[in-house]
């Protein structure tokens, strides 16, 4: 193109796998080292050249320009998992899709949803016993699977389809790891340990989405949930979703409802064990907001600091900590020629830890999301959503219920570190925390008065 850059490729290669054994090591660290560098540079994986985009407001082009669609190594190698749903279909399935979609996450909805997801977070926090060495990682993804599955999928198998994404999420995220990275198929069909655990888990999923397909088509329907909303739904020609279609929506919903709020939870649950500055704030407007009652999804708004922990953690630790896509046709990204048919990726995590943007970008800082403190370059960095017209559908699903757990957890337990295991990021296909486990102490202290006529449901 006229006037445009020529992208710079990366050093340190190796024949046939490119900079691949660099991501294998340490991803993150190799992504951030490109911050500073030019804002567009390109990197062979296993024969495949991808174009890696290392500055936000570029980041923000390639999430919201309709020049770029879904694809490229993260996004092929997530259709393994959840096929064509709408978090990975191609821009032009999405306007059909969307719409279907939509409904079940409209703030009316969640307002449904929120007494529900408060008695299954009660009943999690119940369940603890002061002393106890609790697996925050396993509690989060069992939390969060009974959520979807009386919320969003509330058929009885949906249950089981849950429980078994949550169990199986850890194996399929590990294997779709290694197939993002070396994506040669035949090396994934070998008859391999870790190869054969990644077919059993998917087999057992299919399985059950299969059954919950089953109940639903024979009647079997809540018929208010989000998956009688999609089998209701018809596009413009008066056509329903066929049975591949619901399949995707399904393990779509399962594997987004799962995943991201169970890391979100168990990442805040271990920081706050770090940062007991952090907790005192936190324990101070739970105290004086909530004085000892549950919180319900009035009481949301008026945990502003509740939500700024969360979304500092996002900053962190956000759990897609790789982006990609496709380009549709020849274009320019900050100033740099990336040709038709590109893939271009983009590291939330990477950019959530620019210094030029975030100070002191490794610290907990939940003051970073003051509304007085927002700048426009924070803004444009934080992508743990996406952007655009493909920002994720079930945000305000998601932080509800993160809102809820945190503070119907953080009122009753006080969790600190079994071990000395330091917390790290474990990068699998999406971003899990990796620390030991957590011991809960009862909270003592008196709660606070609550102020009179705040927002208690009736």
């Amino acid at each position: 193109m006229v006037g445009s850059l020529q992208v710079q490729s990366m050093a340190g290669g190796v024949p046939w796998l490119g900079h691949a054994p660099h991501l294998v090591r340490d991803p993150l660290a190799f992504l951030a080292s490109q911050r500073g560098g030019p804002p567009v540079v390109s990197m062979q994986l296993a024969g495949r050249l991808v174009y890696l985009v290392n500055e936000a407001e570029a980041a923000r082009q390639v999430l919201v320009s309709s020049v770029f669609d879904k694809g490229g190594p993260f996004m092929d190698t997530a259709r393994v998992l959840v096929g064509n749903g709408v978090i990975t279909c191609s821009n032009a399935d999405h306007r059909r899709q969307q719409p279907v979609m939509r409904p079940a996450f409209h703030r009316d909805q969640v307002t449904r949803y929120a007494p529900v997801m408060g008695e299954c977070i009660a009943q999690a926090a119940d369940g603890w016993r002061e002393g106890e060495r609790i697996d925050v990682e396993g509690a989060m993804y069992a939390l969060a699977a009974q959520v979807v599955s009386r919320t969003l999928i509330a058929a009885p198998a949906g249950r089981e389809a849950a429980d078994i994404m949550a169990v199986a999420l850890p194996v399929l995220l590990e294997g779709m790891f290694r197939q993002m990275l070396v994506p040669w198929p035949l090396l994934h069909r070998l008859p391999l340990p870790a190869n054969r655990r990644f077919r059993q888990a998917q087999a057992r999923l299919e399985e059950a989405v299969g059954q919950v397909i089953a109940q639903y088509r024979s009647g079997g329907a809540p018929g208010d949930d989000l998956l009688s909303m999609v089998m209701a739904a018809v596009d413009d020609e008066g056509r329903p979703l066929d049975d591949v279609e619901v399949r995707d929506q399904v393990l779509s919903v399962l594997a987004a409802g799962v995943e991201t709020t169970a890391s979100l939870l168990a990442w805040t649950l271990h920081a706050l064990s770090e940062y007991p500055d952090v907790e005192r704030r936190l324990w101070d407007e739970l105290d004086r907001e909530l004085a000892g009652q549950a919180p319900t999804y009035a009481d949301v708004p008026r945990l502003p600091y509740t939500r700024q922990v969360l979304t500092e953690v996002l900053r962190l630790w956000p759990p897609t900590w790789m982006l990609s896509r496709i380009t549709l046709e020849q274009t320019i990204v900050a100033g740099y020629a990336v040709p038709a048919g590109a893939d271009v990726i983009v590291s939330p995590y990477a950019l959530h830890r620019d210094p030029a943007v975030f100070p002191e970008p490794d610290r907990l800082d939940p003051d970073r999301w003051l509304p007085e403190r927002i700048t426009p370059a924070q803004r444009q960095a934080f992508t743990a959503f996406g952007g655009g017209r493909r920002k994720c559908l079930g945000e305000h699903y998601g932080m509800t219920e993160a809102v809820l757990a945190l503070a119907t957890i953080s009122s009753r337990w006080q969790l600190r570190r079994a071990t000395a295991t330091p917390l790290r990021p474990l990068p699998r296909f999406l971003l899990t925390p990796k620390a030991g486990r957590l011991i809960p102490t009862a909270r003592m202290s008196p709660p606070a008065v609550r102020r009179p006529g705040a927002g208690r449901e009736r």
